[in-house]
């Protein structure tokens, strides 16, 4: 799951969109060689089952590869599901094969599901506590979510050779081009807001990751204003992003959020004082809270995360600087390249995290 390999296109299947790009990376640093943007045509596929999603899925993945002459049948696929499970372990410095064996007899005795329909794999922090024990991230991803990414590549024609679960590709993206942003002894965080799920990645300043699949999307507030309004779903996603227009329907967008983000914002807080805990402070730094964070700044990406008005709630309820961000802006990109897709940029830093994936 982790491995690295040459000349990947960073593949993001989401619940509403998919996203392909494909980098390359030389003495003069990235740059993007093609990208596409496609609606998923069979929405929020995963959680309905639908028998032939996948060969929709795939039929618009081919299409957005002639769309966008995208020539490299290589790809690299995003995982992301709240069944995912991130879990952190300590053992003593292993050898690779020592190491295998202690994750799995491990992962073993921590997941309640069927080990045998789990894929494990693990990634080494390099963060040593004062006992000399090595922190190791273990990722456990249910088999059949990582069969129905392969299947869909596979009908796709094309190559899966690295799969990758999102706040991991996340995590690449956010320091390959947003570390220049923190000062020395800062942590940084990225939350990207899809349609059905959250993702979380926060690199500490001891370079300890803590990442979360959070069970909250953009779909919420559109079903908020659905039942309120009485409009159909559609109508509901375009009026979410037009703050006067839904106020003249008599729903005020921070009361929106108030409502309906409690848990999303519970999640962030819980995620930020886990990473103050793992960083080795001091007992009395222990017990700061939120409200005096180490994280001084939080980069706001996903549909979700774009409404008007988002970035300056979540600064408020989380005492963090709180800034939309896009990525591309931060590379170079070839002439192809559509203007609206690079306006569209807060959409794509799975795909280029997943891309950055080449070694």
């Amino acid at each position: 799951m982790f491995e690295t390999s040459k000349n990947l296109v960073g593949l993001d299947i989401g619940s509403s969109t998919i996203k392909l790009l494909e980098l390359s990376k030389d003495s003069n640093g990235i740059k993007i060689l093609s990208a596409g943007l496609v609606d998923n045509p069979i929405k929020d596929w995963k959680e309905k089952n639908i028998p032939e999603a996948e060969d929709a899925i795939a039929e618009s993945i081919k299409d957005a590869y002639r769309k966008f002459n995208i020539k490299n049948k290589s790809v690299a696929i995003a995982l992301g599901t709240s069944d995912v499970i991130f879990d952190y372990l300590k053992f003593p410095v292993l050898n690779e094969k020592e190491l295998a064996n202690a994750v799995k007899l491990e992962a073993e005795q921590r997941i309640s599901s069927d080990i045998n329909e789990v894929s494990i794999d693990y990634k080494r922090l390099g963060v040593k506590d004062g006992n000399g024990q090595e922190n190791i991230l273990l990722v456990a991803v249910p088999k059949g979510i990582t069969r129905k990414k392969v299947d869909i590549a596979e009908k796709a024609g094309l190559d899966p050779l690295v799969m990758d679960v999102e706040p991991l590709a996340l995590l690449n993206c956010l320091i390959a081009l947003a570390d220049d942003s923190r000062k020395e002894n800062e942590s940084i965080g990225i939350l990207n807001i899809g349609s059905n799920i959250t993702n979380l990645s926060i690199i500490s300043k001891d370079n300890f990751p803590t990442i979360r699949n959070i069970n909250f999307g953009g779909e919420k507030f559109s079903n908020f204003i659905a039942k309120e309004t009485k409009l159909s779903f559609k109508e509901a996603e375009n009026l979410k992003k037009e703050p006067e227009k839904l106020k003249r329907k008599g729903i005020d967008v921070f009361q929106m959020f108030e409502k309906q983000t409690i848990s999303l914002i519970n999640e962030v807080r819980s995620s930020v004082e886990y990473t103050h805990k793992r960083t080795g402070e001091s007992e009395e730094d222990k017990n700061k809270t939120v409200t005096d964070p180490r994280i001084k700044k939080m980069f706001l990406t996903g549909g979700g995360g774009l409404l008007p008005g988002m970035d300056s709630f979540l600064s408020k309820n989380l005492g963090i600087e709180v800034v939309k961000w896009n990525p591309l802006e931060k590379l170079q990109l070839s002439s192809s390249i559509e203007d609206s897709l690079k306006d569209n940029g807060y959409l794509f830093p799975i795909a280029i995290g997943l891309g950055m994936r080449i070694a």
